[in-house]
Order: C-alpha cells, then sequence, then structure tokens
C-alpha cells in the first residue's frame, strides 16, 4: 500500500512549493554518513498515483492536486496561507489521506472551520486509523480520511 495526500477543490489551483533541502547526519560502525532529503510544504500535480486514487471511486471534488507537508508548526502556517490566499469565505476545500493498493476500508469524514484547524488536524492527514476487516481477507483495513475545511 502507498499513501497519498491531497487538496480537493472546485477550482483550479495554483501550485506552490516552499520545500528546503535539509541534511541529516547519522555514524553506524564507526562510519558517518550524510543524507540531503527535500521537505516541507507543497501543492503539485497529481500524477503519479492518479490511476490508483480513481481506482478507488471515491466521490471528489474536480480539481485535485498533490499536497505535501510535514506535521509541523512551518508546515502548518504555510498550508493555512495557501488555503487562505486561494479561497474565499464561505468556500470549501477537502483534505485527503488516502491509501492506494489493496485493502483500503471505508472514508471517514470530519469537518470543520479553517479558524479551527490546528497541528492536530494536520497530524489527522498521517494518522494510521483502522477498522476490522469483517470479510477476513484482511486482518484489518486502513481508512480513508476526508477532512472538509470552510474558509
Amino acid at each position: 500500500m502507498s499513501h497519498v495526500n491531497l487538496i480537493v477543490a472546485d477550482k483550479a489551483l495554483p501550485l506552490c512549493d516552499k520545500k528546503e533541502f535539509r541534511e541529516h547526519t547519522s555514524t553506524m560502525g564507526g562510519r558517518t554518513c550524510t543524507v540531503g532529503f527535500d521537505c516541507g510544504f507543497s501543492v503539485s500535480l497529481h500524477e503519479y498515483y492518479r490511476n490508483a486514487v480513481d481506482a478507488l471511486e471515491l466521490e471528489m471534488k474536480p480539481f485535485q492536486y498533490w499536497l505535501d507537508f510535514e506535521v509541523c508548526r512551518t508546515d502548518l502556517d504555510h498550508l493555512l496561507a495557501y488555503l487562505r490566499d486561494n479561497f474565499t469565505p464561505g468556500e470549501e476545500v477537502e483534505l485527503w489521506s488516502l491509501w492506494v493498493g489493496s485493502g483500503a476500508g471505508r472514508t471517514r469524514h470530519y469537518r470543520g472551520k479553517l479558524s479551527e484547524f490546528d497541528l492536530d488536524t494536520l497530524g489527522m492527514l498521517y494518522e494510521l486509523q483502522r477498522e476490522p476487516d469483517l470479510t477476513g481477507e484482511f486482518d484489518d483495513l486502513i481508512c480513508q480520511v476526508c477532512v472538509t475545511v470552510e474558509i
């Protein structure tokens, strides 16, 4: 299974890249290794897992974008600013946490106002929410999550 976060709207949205290059150094067996990686907030084209998401047959708004972030204050601030800049009061946007591949469970829907959106809400998009598989085909199922945000 693979994990995908999406931002889904009734209108086209601009792409955004607030990623930073960071290095992580670790020592194992007396050897030091430095690894670099990009992290941070971005909104990009939803292409790579598009067919797998479509196969879930979920009812979604027509404009879908890949949403990448870390559960941290900086990325929360970037997301909130992005939503304020690109939506008007009264509009709604959906943030999806999807598991593609076999064994995906039902969708859990949550709803709230932008003013209530906090780090715990952002974290819901990375938490594994499970339910028992009544068919017995899988040990358990990982739920899909949709957070509808009213601006």
